[in-house]
């Protein structure tokens, strides 16, 4: 059974850790409010001797019951700020009703009650909420000290013999401590969500200088690796149009891929470094592996086969497919620089032909020159 109630009083619908234990503390603080509303309307006929005073104290303790049960139902439902509303918007009134009907009489009571929903509207409803119970407990006070004064037969209506020393300790003694009591659990509360809020601040600096040494480091592999692929990248670029010598004098560019102006301006740079240093006749620009061949691009190989041309070697283009092709006469892009072929074979089978004709040439030449050096013998 306990440990059923203990679960129930535990439920509570709050995500927050510091809503749901201020739930608890007012929830605690509920039911004290309910034990003693019962208990004073259980007392009501034995302090109160007067008809008049029971029926003030009946109707003052079954307020303060109604206002905290409905305060009670709001917390469990979810609603904290609406429950601390209700129980101090409660406990404003049953005192303001306690100083009309009984005047300066139970000034040592309602005086330091009006404490109490001060101190839970400071500590559950916020800094607005305060000054708003503050203000109402001061016109309150001023309301009922001008009504005895100057109306003294709507306030203060009820007369009652003094209670005596003892009563007036037991009372004031009551409520000072429910206003400690309640001080007390939300300033441990407030104390503990602080060392709490101190720790995560701890576990998180903690965190962010773990996170930040680790994004140090992966900074430093990723621009590691950016260099390493800046490194690959220029090594691609160089392989990407290499000039390839296959006859004496005669060198090819295998290009591959799409090009862009960079690989464009290095297409250029190694034709003509090759030209240059292999002192070439023949370049064959082979563009079989080249998907697309755009008026940029095939501007950029006319330049190319231009330089060239001024070097004293010939632009061949070989590997010209279909679509290609078609793209270039749509585009109206005079190709006559080049000399084309149909494919790379084609190009380098012409090239060993001439070398053949060119040797037949120069072994007929040399036969006729030792045979007319034989007859002048």
């Amino acid at each position: 059974m306990n440990a059923g109630i203990q679960q129930w009083l535990n439920c509570l619908p709050y995500d927050s850790p510091l809503m749901l234990r201020q739930a608890k503390l007012l929830q605690t603080m509920l039911f004290l409010i309910i034990g003693g509303a019962v208990i004073g309307i259980g007392l009501s006929p034995i302090s109160n001797p007067t008809t008049e005073s029971l029926i003030v104290s009946l109707a003052s303790y079954s307020l303060v019951l109604l206002g905290t049960l409905t305060g009670l139902a709001l917390l469990r439902r979810g609603f904290l700020r609406a429950a601390g509303a209700t129980i101090v918007s409660t406990l404003v009134i049953v005192l303001n009703l306690v100083m009309v009907a009984y005047g300066r009489q139970h000034d040592e009571y309602a005086l330091p009650g009006l404490v109490a929903p001060i101190v839970l509207a400071g500590l559950i409803l916020g800094r607005r909420a305060l000054w708003i119970t503050c203000g109402a407990a001061i016109v309150s006070i001023a309301l009922s000290g001008l009504g005895i004064a100057y109306l003294p037969q709507w306030f203060g209506f009820i007369r009652m013999p003094n209670p005596g020393l003892l009563p007036f300790i037991a009372g004031y003694a009551l409520i000072v401590v429910v206003i400690s009591l309640f001080l007390d659990r939300f300033g441990g509360a407030l104390h503990e969500a602080l060392r709490q809020a101190h720790e995560r601040e701890r576990e998180l600096e903690t965190l962010r200088d773990s996170l930040e040494r680790m994004v140090a480091e992966r900074t430093a592999s990723l621009q590691q690796t950016i260099e390493e692929l800046r490194a690959s990248q220029e090594t691609v670029r160089a392989l990407s149009a290499p000039a390839l010598p296959v006859l004496p004098g005669v060198l090819v560019l295998p290009l591959i891929g799409a090009f862009d102006t960079r690989r464009m301006e290095d297409l250029n740079r190694v034709a003509l470094h090759a030209v240059d240093q292999r002192r070439a006749r023949v370049v064959i620009f082979d563009v079989t592996g080249v998907p697309l061949l755009d008026t940029a691009t095939t501007q950029a190989l006319l330049h190319t086969a231009a330089a060239v041309r001024l070097l004293g070697a010939e632009s061949w283009l070989a590997g010209l497919r279909v679509e290609v092709a078609q793209t270039i006469a749509m585009l109206g892009v005079d190709l006559r620089a080049f000399r084309t072929f149909a494919s790379l074979e084609d190009a380098l089978s012409v090239l060993v032909q001439h070398s053949h004709r060119h040797a037949a040439s120069a072994i007929h030449s040399a036969g006729t020159l030792l045979n007319g050096n034989g007859r002048q013998n």
